[in-house]
């Protein structure tokens, strides 16, 4: 069974069709890329598939469960995340409260704490800034405020993981 599966997803702005017969799965531990132009709906499909938006047709089902209807702060709570593009973090928060913002939804703060060391040794440069509010630390606080704690999948948009490790 896939962690995630979509079938035949259909997605409306109003009267335009953005989105039209859009199935895929995507296997736990299985690192999935989607492609296209500017413009073809890759964005939308994250947003629908999270719940951001609504969604005309199809099915989203997450670790066999019907989420297709389900509210997207629910979808959060049991496991899946979406990182956005631009600059959507607390700029005036270090790298280490960033993290934990990502983490709002894990109770078990044992297992917060070795997400975050996890995360510190697999970005060491991230451990050495963890105090950094600094601007050029954005990208890194967006993407790993999201991919540090205990999210089973992350759809993420325009990340670059070359760009978080050099910087």
């Amino acid at each position: 069974m896939a962690l995630l599966e979509v079938k035949n997803l259909e997605v409306y702005y109003g009267v335009i069709c953005a989105l039209k017969g859009i199935s895929f799965e995507v296997n736990e531990g299985e690192i999935v890329s989607l492609i296209g132009a500017n413009g073809a709906g890759k964005t939308t499909m994250m947003q629908s598939v999270v719940g951001l938006i609504p969604k005309k047709n199809g099915t989203v089902f997450f670790d066999g469960q019907d989420i297709t209807k389900t509210p997207c702060h629910k979808i959060v709570g049991l496991g899946m995340t979406q990182v956005p593009e631009g600059r959507r973090i607390f700029q005036e928060l270090s790298v280490y409260e960033n993290l934990m913002m990502g983490a709002y939804t894990v109770k078990d703060q044992q297992k917060f704490k070795e997400d975050i060391e996890g995360i510190y040794q697999r970005f060491p440069r991230l451990a050495e800034r963890r105090k950094q509010k600094e601007k050029d630390s954005k990208r890194k606080r967006r993407l790993l405020r999201r991919i540090s704690t205990s999210y089973r999948v992350n759809l993420i948009t325009r990340a670059s993981l070359q760009r978080l490790l050099k910087s």
